[in-house]
């Protein structure tokens, strides 16, 4: 008899309000969790071990941890609005990543 089990990490998001990124600027940021699993042919049967809650870019995959003073600066420069929608936005935006219309 063969048998495959181990454990596996599984990403789960634990919202779906994006945020914007620091990094790239888009709203693609989520809530997110690394949860572990104990899987059974490569199926996960029983979580072993939940994760901290973070924040992660879905373009470019760095969370919040990599920005460190990075993310701190640059929510000190959200001081400007989209005239558009009225969402607050880094004063370096020439377009909303909201509404994708030119500030």
């Amino acid at each position: 008899m063969f048998l495959i089990a181990g454990i596996s990490p599984k990403i789960k998001t634990l919202d779906d309000k994006p945020r914007l990124c620091p990094v790239c600027g888009l709203a693609q940021a989520y809530y997110r969790r690394t949860d572990h699993y104990f899987s059974l042919f490569f199926i996960p049967i029983l979580r072993v071990k939940k994760g901290e809650p973070f924040i992660m870019c879905e373009k470019c995959e760095r969370n919040m941890h990599e920005f460190g003073d990075e993310y701190n600066d640059w929510l000190d420069k959200q001081d400007k609005t989209c005239k558009h929608c009225g969402r607050a936005l880094h004063q370096d935006f020439q377009y909303c990543p909201f509404c994708g219309k030119q500030v």
